[in-house]
């Protein structure tokens, strides 16, 4: 498990973030203890998002799986079925904008344009 409480206010921010998106937003109060935040999803789409405040700097040549590992062992081991895209929302706690990872089984990438979310990550390598 990670340490630490929720972050509310990324959580909350996250949730303006996919609205602005066209997400709708369904956020987990239910089951604390599974790893995910909320449901984000559109009309033929949906995806399970956990949002993660990291203190420092990102190096740009930081590797995901080292930064979050516990974190990414979580988010694989949801309950829900394997095709339902799982993300991880990252940012610093002097950053705005979210970094949006999309984690598979064997590996995490790093989403740098998505033309049908009109999303630009400016920290994209």
């Amino acid at each position: 498990m990670t340490r630490g409480k929720k972050p509310a206010g990324a959580i909350r921010d996250a949730k303006k973030f996919a609205e602005k998106m066209g997400y709708r937003v369904q956020e987990n109060t239910g089951n604390p203890e599974l790893a995910y935040d909320i449901i984000a999803f559109k009309d033929k789409y949906a995806m399970l998002v956990k949002v993660r405040v990291v203190r420092n700097h990102i190096h740009p040549e930081a590797f995901y799986e080292d930064l979050l590992a516990d974190d990414l062992r979580e988010v694989r081991a949801l309950p829900f079925p394997k095709w339902m895209p799982r993300e991880i929302w990252l940012r610093t706690q002097h950053e705005r904008v979210f970094r949006r990872l999309r984690v598979y089984d064997v590996a995490v990438t790093e989403i740098g344009f998505s033309h049908p979310d009109e999303y630009v990550n400016p920290h994209a390598r």
